[in-house]
């Protein structure tokens, strides 16, 4: 009976071993943009990321001019860390604005 405990016990401590480390290797791989900004214009809305890796865009949500037409959500272009993302964003009806990363 106390050999099937160790056996098992070792099986177990083993998978663990083997579960731990997989994400300790996938760190380095899975770097994505850090230091985003967002900032905005009259009529533009534009994303800066200062470090990491990877890619960022702008998101910018705002409201139709023409009432009942509802949310427009604008995207712009993805783009590497260091460079700007921007997109058209009416500064008088945006409702939110953020950073997408990738």
């Amino acid at each position: 009976m106390k050999f099937f405990s160790r056996k098992a016990t070792a099986a177990s401590v083993v998978a663990l071993g083997a579960l731990t480390a997989v994400p300790a290797m996938a760190g380095p791989a899975a770097a994505i943009p850090s230091q985003c900004s967002v900032g905005r214009d009259f009529s533009t809305a534009f994303s800066s990321c200062l470090g990491g890796t990877g890619e960022h865009r702008i998101v910018c949500f705002y409201t139709h001019h023409i009432p009942g037409v509802g949310t427009i959500i604008g995207y712009g272009p993805w783009k590497p860390v260091g460079e700007t993302s921007g997109t058209y964003c009416p500064q008088d009806r945006v409702t939110n604005t953020f950073v997408e990363v990738r």
